[in-house]
């Protein structure tokens, strides 16, 4: 029977290097920019509700110096409402992992990285749901859903209020910059509305590269401040262009950042629990931290925002 350690291993040891390098999850810029520009915010309440004004008063009239003026009220206003969103994760360390990771041994502290990953984990979750293709019952609001041009958002139809929509283009698949309706200088200049227009466009990483290289080299412009917080980014017609790993494959999102919010409630924001022993659940010396968030993203104007669904970079 051989032996199960050779000499050299029975007199020396590996060396390790003392950081663990995550390579698993990737960052939303969507995320990022929300954060960078305050637009991350606490709030409380039993739902998430904001006013709007969804249609024209139309009231204004041109008069002779001696003509009655008829005195009329228009409806104007409503509430937009939206669900709080609650999520759940948690970190977990049982016993053998314990006993394995402590003393001069030890590389990683374990405790420590679970928790990191458990954030990450939960991040990437967020970005996930962010960019679904449909919504599940107990799922952050996606983009799909508040950037379109006929699904119900916030609780008003678009049937109710014809300005509350989206600019929606499904059948344009191959990236041009000007000219023809399915242009992108074309979306962004039908989703504008007096100053307000998309200034933030979130697409797939081979989108992003095809317009890059659409753009003549000597006129690429970099917008800094989403190059500070780790993004590669070319401007356009006065808004950022970012690929972003969570986008599905053929969308882009040309969103008015100044109209989005990501509410969270002020109690229940990435709150994270001492680490609790699970010895009476039958696991002795196992612990597990459990992280919780409660909110959701909001849009205050749907109409200043747009989205392609069917583009394809090989065109």
């Amino acid at each position: 029977m051989a032996l199960s350690i050779d000499e050299a291993n029975a007199v020396s040891s590996k060396w390790y290097g003392k950081d663990i390098t995550p390579q698993v999850y990737d960052s939303s810029p969507l995320l990022a920019k929300l954060k960078q520009q305050n637009k991350v915010t606490a709030y409380g309440g039993t739902k998430l509700q904001w006013p709007i004004r969804y249609k024209e008063s139309a009231t204004a009239i041109a008069v002779s110096a001696r003509t009655q003026i008829p005195y009329t009220q228009v409806e104007t206003r409503t509430g937009a409402v939206d669900d709080w969103k609650y999520y759940a994760n948690h970190a977990l360390i049982s016993w053998d992992e314990r006993v394995q990771n402590s003393g001069e041994a030890q590389i990683v502290n374990l405790l420590k990285d679970k928790y990191t990953e458990a954030q990450e984990d939960f991040s990437e979750k967020l970005a996930d749901d962010l960019f679904a293709t449909s919504q599940g019952s107990y799922n952050i609001t996606p983009l799909i859903v508040i950037v379109d041009s006929t699904t119900t958002y916030a609780g008003i139809a678009y049937t109710d209020a014809s300005n509350w929509v989206a600019n929606e283009d499904t059948s344009t698949t191959r990236v041009t910059l000007y000219g023809a309706s399915g242009a992108l200088g074309n979306m962004i200049n039908s989703a504008t509305l007096g100053n307000h227009k998309p200034n933030f466009v979130v697409t797939t990483r081979n989108l992003f590269s095809k317009v890059e290289s659409l753009i003549e080299p000597q006129k690429r412009y970099e917008d800094v401040e989403t190059a500070k917080i780790g993004f590669n980014n070319i401007t356009f017609h006065g808004a950022t262009f970012v690929g972003d790993g969570h986008c599905p494959a053929g969308y882009m999102y040309m969103l008015d950042l100044d109209a989005f919010e990501l509410r969270y409630h002020s109690a229940f924001n990435f709150n994270a629990t001492p680490w609790q022993s699970l010895e009476q659940a039958g696991f002795p010396n196992a612990m597990v931290k459990v992280i919780t968030w409660a909110g959701n993203l909001i849009c205050y104007r749907r109409k200043t925002n747009a989205k392609y669904t069917a583009l394809d970079y090989t065109l």
